[in-house]
């Protein structure tokens, strides 16, 4: 393990996207080569890793190129055994934990380590204002279970001059307020003409607009890495409510290479559901050891729950650890009675003694259990995450496309070091949405378990999406087109999710011709029983780049990792768990992830040595190297 000396955080974010620069300052002080060093860090769940690179001393600069991930591995051992030059290596060990490897580091070197990545925003609506949240990860949370037999634990939080952070936020709504629960941070605000940066400034005639900006740092300067870093963005929408909108990117250099992205705010798919409508609401609570601190406040917010529910519905409550109970053999009426049952039985029964986690039991248990008749809303409430990842969710996503979204998923995770990737997939594989506190031992968050309620017992369980294009060619002829050819993400978009913000992604490759340009998109979308239809135009960036392409491929990546995608979901689709499934599905990611050059399971960002010129900025310094961010090659570029 080679822990980093220093670790700097650059964030530009641009409405609901945000491009991070990491960069990672490591010292050799011995006076022996290391052969082979590793550190492990977290990164967003589902991010985009763009670029990766490392500066050793001030002469050695190694750039990563992505390989399929055993390829690359072999390569990097065979290039350290063999060469004295340095080599890098960068691997993805789950959806949200990353290990650097570097090998042949001189003795008394510095090295510099820079990754970039792309990460869109979860957002929320609270009070008519849009709350826009990023977390930087700074800490690993605890897993439950037998760790994988290739996981590399290179982690640490031992970084001896912690980690330095610096965001520019841009908006082209109203910005109304900018904190941190997580941090005490510093902002300037203000308001004038800049670049565009943007895809609705990129749009427009003229390349300048007026645009809300900030710019944050962290008040003390430095922070240690023992929690992550949250940051909320609150904005007031110019009109009554958000609408969807649709961006076609041409690329660079690819001819006739397109990306369509559309976007459905949260809330604009969803509608009350008729009184009639009769479901039952299910809480899942983590009484594992972990929970020892989290106990009074999860008391308390299940009062605040218990108390919420409308009358006729139908309850129940379940626990797990290394088992589960739960209150009664299956859910039951609402009324004074049970309500007050059910207070008592959370009063002398919650406490942190369950022990482990497993959680995929549990959650089986719960849907064995659940009246056929009903709809279903489970909401599950966890500070940590499991090893068995893929199988929990692969089961959630199973049981909602079974029940036809009859069952639907809600995670609350709690805690400074909560898996992200576990909470989110959980609602993204269930059709609900996610909320994450961090203070959860001080309680102020059983609003949220109660918002979570209420979303689950006042929405609308939606059927699949249909999509149809009018296209346009130069001759002003139109034909409607569902762009059969191109590739789609998600694969199945019945995975649309009323209550966040959902993102429709199509690469065209040669799909239409050069000549024609896709001007609208009509969407129709069944809800409880009716179908609501709107027709949203499509908006062609007018600078060419590589944004939404990558975007695109990053979720068809994640189709591909959560058994969704169209090997998944096609009618020639291979026996489910064979060999030939999982070949298929291997070579089909090698193949999106080389070309647009992302790591993922299946590919790693080998790194090979480059000699430069030493100059005069490279010279050593007494304190951590600073170096400037390259301009990227998308459509978020640095800030000047």
């Amino acid at each position: 393990v080679l822990p980093p000396l220093a670790v700097a955080v650059d964030a530009s974010i641009v409405q609901d996207t945000a491009r991070v620069a990491v960069t990672q300052h490591f010292h050799n002080d011995s006076i022996a080569p290391i052969k082979e060093a590793a550190f492990t860090f977290p990164l967003p769940a589902g991010c985009t890793i763009t670029g990766f690179s490392c500066r050793i001393g001030t002469n050695k600069i190694i750039k990563g190129t992505v390989k399929p991930r055993q390829e690359a591995r072999d390569a990097f051992e065979h290039h350290i055994r063999q060469q004295a030059t340095a080599a890098g290596l960068l691997e993805q060990d789950t959806p949200e934990v990353f290990t650097t490897t570097l090998g042949n580091i001189p003795e008394k070197t510095r090295v510099q380590v820079n990754l970039n990545y792309i990460t869109l925003l979860k957002h929320r609506f609270v009070d008519r204002k849009n709350v826009a949240t990023l977390t930087i990860p700074t800490s690993i949370a605890p897993r439950y279970g037998e760790a994988p037999e290739d996981y590399n634990d290179a982690a640490t939080s031992g970084v001896p001059q912690g980690l330095t952070l610096e965001a520019e936020i841009v908006e082209s709504e109203r910005i109304a307020s900018i904190t941190s629960p997580s941090h005490a941070v510093l902002v300037e605000r203000r308001r004038g003409a800049r670049v565009a940066e943007s895809f609705a400034d990129l749009a427009g005639e003229d390349d300048r607009s007026q645009v809300e900006t900030a710019l944050l740092k962290l008040e003390s300067g430095r922070m240690f890495l023992d929690r992550d870093f949250v940051l909320d963005i609150v904005t007031a929408p110019n009109g009554d409510a958000e609408t969807p909108q649709a961006w076609l990117e041409e690329h660079p250099t690819l001819p006739n290479h397109k990306a369509l992205m559309l976007t459905l705010p949260p809330g604009f798919l969803n509608k009350r559901p008729p009184e009639r409508l009769r479901s039952e609401i299910l809480f899942l609570a983590d009484l594992s050891g972990s929970m020892k601190k989290k106990i009074p406040g999860l008391k308390s917010a299940m009062q605040f729950f218990l108390k919420g529910i409308p009358e006729g519905r139908k309850f129940n409550i379940w626990c797990f650890g290394s088992n589960y109970t739960s209150w009664q053999p299956c859910s039951v009426d609402y009324g004074e009675a049970t309500l007050g049952s059910a207070l008592s039985w959370v009063e002398t029964t919650f406490a942190a003694n369950m022990g482990g986690t497993e959680l995929l039991p549990a959650i089986q248990a719960i849907v064995s259990a659940r009246d056929k008749a009903l709809m279903t809303d489970v909401i599950v409430l966890t500070d940590g995450q499991t090893w068995r990842l893929d199988q929990t969710l692969e089961y959630i996503n199973k049981t909602r496309a079974n029940t036809e979204g009859r069952v639907r998923f809600f995670a609350l995770g709690i805690g400074k070091a909560v898996s992200h990737a576990l909470v989110d997939g959980i609602a993204k594989a269930g059709g609900g949405y996610a909320e994450v506190v961090q203070e959860a031992s001080q309680g102020g968050w059983e609003d949220r378990v109660v918002s979570m309620a209420k979303a689950a017992l006042m929405s609308a369980h939606l059927g699949p999406l249909h999509m149809e294009f009018k296209v346009h060619d130069k001759d002003g002829n139109t034909k409607n087109s569902s762009l059969p050819e191109a590739q789609r993400s998600p694969a199945d978009v019945s995975a649309v999710s009323p209550f966040e913000r959902s993102r429709i992604y199509f690469l065209l490759d040669n799909n239409i011709w050069p000549s024609e340009r896709v001007k609208q998109v009509r969407i129709d979308v069944p809800a409880d029983g009716d179908t609501k239809s709107f027709v949203v135009p499509v908006t062609v960036v007018e600078k060419p780049g590589e944004t939404i392409h990558k975007l695109a491929a990053r979720s068809m990546l994640d189709d591909l990792e959560r058994g969704r995608s169209h090997i998944h979901l096609g009618p020639n689709r291979p026996y489910p768990g064979s060999w030939e499934e999982t070949n298929a599905v291997r070579k089909e990611a090698e193949k999106i992830a080389s070309k647009w050059g992302l790591l993922s399971k299946w590919t790693s960002f080998l790194l090979v040595e480059e000699q430069r010129t030493t100059t005069e900025e490279d010279q050593p310094t007494d304190g951590i190297i600073e170096v400037k961010n390259a301009p990227g090659d998308d459509l978020l570029q640095p800030r000047g």
